[in-house]
């Protein structure tokens, strides 16, 4: 739904025939990354990532055990009522904006290296724009653990800085 809502945008005021040059191109990428982020509600997008917590297991509150050890559910629960919490901080949404920022940066560079840095500060027309980000999305989604645009992000100030500090303050087990 959300993907269809991007393109009815995209498709409004976008035609096949109209020329993006670098500007215009991450202009856009940067409006429908922003469009994607505000549907409805500030954290929506984390229903992609993780259930609810309501709906996660019940099963711990309903068993019933006389030792004092938590089950191994209410741990599953706990661990992800701690992980919502931390995803849907003020703080994470900082973070989550300047790596998008900085990955969309990384990638219109990679798309000038594609385009050829010339044509595209000229323009190119949707047209024919489209195919080579359609090839840029497979490099994108290939091999995960070598994605140079994760260690980019992994790499910035701010991230390193914002897991250093959850870390260090998440109680040990």
């Amino acid at each position: 739904m959300c993907l269809a809502k991007i393109t009815d945008l995209l498709v409004c005021r976008k035609q096949l025939k109209d020329f993006f040059n670098t500007t215009v191109l991450h202009d856009t990428i940067l409006q429908i990354l922003a469009t994607f982020l505000s549907m409805g509600s500030p954290h929506h997008w984390m229903g992609f990532l993780m259930p609810e917590p309501s709906k996660l297991y019940n099963s711990a509150a309903t068993s019933s055990s006389d030792s004092t050890e938590p089950s191994p559910a209410s741990k599953f629960e706990q661990l992800m009522l701690e992980a919502q919490a931390v995803l849907s901080s003020s703080e994470f949404e900082n973070i989550l904006d300047m790596s998008l920022k900085t990955a969309v940066d990384v990638m219109m560079e990679d798309i000038k290296v594609l385009c050829g840095e010339t044509n595209l500060k000229l323009g190119i027309p949707l047209a024919k724009l489209l195919p080579r980000l359609a090839h840029m999305s497979h490099i994108l989604l290939e091999e995960p653990n070598r994605d140079r645009y994760i260690q980019i992000v992994q790499s910035m100030p701010e991230v390193e800085m914002f897991f250093t500090l959850l870390y260090a303050s998440t109680p040990a087990s």
